[in-house]
This record gives structure tokens, C-alpha cells and sequence, in this order.
């Protein structure tokens, strides 16, 4: 029984490059990984705030793959709680006014996201100096020829 299994798994090995581009095969550990979300999170909170935060806490809570029923081009989400830190607030000039009314092009909204969707706050968000920012996010990636595109628009792989 155990000579059977080696000897199929074997013949499967080596066939394996034969069935489409090496770049595409891979049998174990290949999905978009935490790792890969956190540098994602750091790319676009660079692009989302114009100063710097303190990443304080990162943590993956759930990750699916995904397949688009209408195009059946494969995806995979990675879900995540992230904690970050303002010592210098971020995006002041989207502070309220004295009326509490926001100005043109900033969100009074504090659901703060890195990767807006149409459903999350339009424009720049106020962060107060000192604040700390809970995130409660998703990212999707899409599969590429070459690993993984992220919604930063990079492309992850092992």
C-alpha cells in the first residue's frame, strides 16, 4: 500500500511540469500569506495618511479563497485587524470646524480604511494628534501568472 502511494506520488511529480507553466504550479503554501497583507496595509496607510503612523498591532482573523461565479477568475481574502498610532495626527487639514462640519474632500466618517470600497468614507480622513486607529479590514487578492496582486496593485508570491 505505502509502495503504491509513493510510486503515484512520484508519477504525479513528474508529470506536474508538463500540465502548464511553471510559474503556475504549486501544491502546498501558496495562497497570500499575513505577511503579505501587513506590508500591503503599510504600502497604502503611506498613501491613505499623510504622516507617518506607528503600526502597533497586525492580525489576521480570516482568510477564504474565492472564485467569481461570472468570470471564474480566482481570488483570495485575507480579513484583519490592525492598531495603529498617530503621535502627529494625520490629514489636519481635514479637521472639523468649530460647527463640526468637514471640509470638501475629507470624510467625517471614523471607519477608517486603507482599501476603500464603494460602500466606505469618500475622501481624507482626520486623525487628531496622540489618536489610536483600529482598522477592521479585508484585502483581496487576484491570482496572477506571477504570484498574487494585492489591491496595492503589487504582486506577492512565496
Amino acid at each position: 500500500m505505502r509502495g503504491a502511494f509513493l510510486k503515484f506520488l512520484a508519477v504525479t511529480l513528474a508529470a506536474a511540469p508538463l500540465s502548464g507553466p511553471a510559474q503556475a504550479y504549486c501544491m502546498f503554501g501558496c495562497d497570500p500569506t499575513e505577511d503579505h497583507a501587513k506590508q500591503i496595509f503599510e504600502n497604502l496607510l503611506k498613501q491613505r495618511f499623510d504622516k507617518p503612523g506607528k503600526l502597533v498591532e497586525f492580525k489576521q482573523t480570516m482568510a477564504e479563497r474565492l472564485e467569481m461565479h461570472a468570470t471564474g477568475e480566482k481570488g483570495y481574502e485575507i480579513f484583519f485587524n490592525a492598531k495603529v498610532q498617530f503621535p502627529d495626527g494625520a490629514n489636519l487639514d481635514c479637521k472639523p470646524d468649530d460647527a463640526g462640519a468637514f471640509k470638501e474632500g475629507c470624510s467625517p466618517s471614523k471607519h477608517y480604511v486603507t482599501a476603500p470600497r464603494n460602500s466606505d468614507p469618500k475622501g481624507r480622513q482626520y486623525v487628531a494628534p496622540g489618536e489610536t486607529v483600529l482598522f477592521d479590514e479585508e484585502y483581496r487578492f487576484y491570482e496572477d501568472p506571477k504570484g498574487w496582486k494585492g489591491p496595492d496593485g503589487n504582486v506577492y508570491s512565496q
